[in-house]
């Protein structure tokens, strides 16, 4: 088979979209060791999606997140108590629907100078058990993280969380068996994520389909990471509106 499109380009994002007096990995600022306390403080909590909620641990979970923190993913998009229903509902659907587990990797962490905002980036593979035509099935999803959190009475937690995804792949779980994706049908969905939004609405999804690292929807997310350090509100609402646009 000949390749003839590059489904999942790397370019860099608008020099606009760079917050310019951000404090990241010790490049500069007042006091290094306070600010990469806090940076710590920051990826920790971010850590916490992958290896509390893929174990079902709901109480260290939602102590991430501020009570009003709303999280947009492929599946859903909600309040985290709207989002946490759903995960829960989700685990016990079993084999029908599907199991996502989460390998978290590196994240980088910004925050405002006055240490009271901050972002965090982190890249995850997330893995994704479907059963689909008699057919257990694996699909590795490689995304980033992009968590929104915010100081308040000297706690940081998440008010925001949502992803992009880079690229993906499917795979039987049993090599000797094989699954035929129509080509038309994948091609519906976007490049970063096309097998894991097939596979989705294979299982009743309504997949959210603005979550591509290769299209406008990007530097749209980029620059509200740059908003959102510079004290701007750059939140999604509690009904979904105002998006990643």
């Amino acid at each position: 088979m000949t390749i003839t499109k590059d489904h999942c380009p790397t370019i860099e994002p608008p020099k606009s979209t760079y917050a310019p007096h951000a404090l990241r990995n010790n490049s500069h600022g007042t006091d290094l060791d306070k600010e990469a306390l806090e940076r710590f403080k920051i990826r920790e909590i971010c850590e916490g999606w992958g290896s509390y909620r893929d174990a079902a641990e709901w109480q260290n979970y939602l102590s991430m997140f501020f009570p009003d923190a709303y999280i947009t993913t492929s599946w859903h998009s909600g309040p985290i108590d709207s989002f946490l229903q759903s995960s829960k509902d989700a685990f016990a659907r079993g084999p029908e629907f599907m199991d996502i587990l989460h390998r978290m990797l590196g994240c980088a962490v910004e925050t405002d100078e006055a240490l009271t905002r901050a972002g965090g980036k982190m890249k995850v593979t997330i893995t994704v058990r479907f059963n689909i035509d008699g057919v257990e099935t694996d699909v590795d999803a490689d995304c980033r993280f992009f968590f929104f959190l915010e100081k308040r009475e000297g706690r940081w937690g998440v008010v925001f969380f949502t992803l992009l995804f880079d690229k993906d792949r499917l795979v039987p779980v049993n090599p000797g068996y094989v699954l035929k994706v129509p080509e038309e049908e994948i091609e519906r969905f976007p490049s970063g994520y096309r097998y894991l939004a097939w596979a989705e609405e294979k299982v009743g999804v309504k997949v959210r389909v603005d979550l591509n690292a290769h299209g406008p929807e990007r530097d749209a997310l980029y620059a509200k990471c740059r908003g959102w350090l510079e004290g701007k509100d750059v939140l999604v609402g509690v009904d979904g509106s105002n998006g990643l646009g």
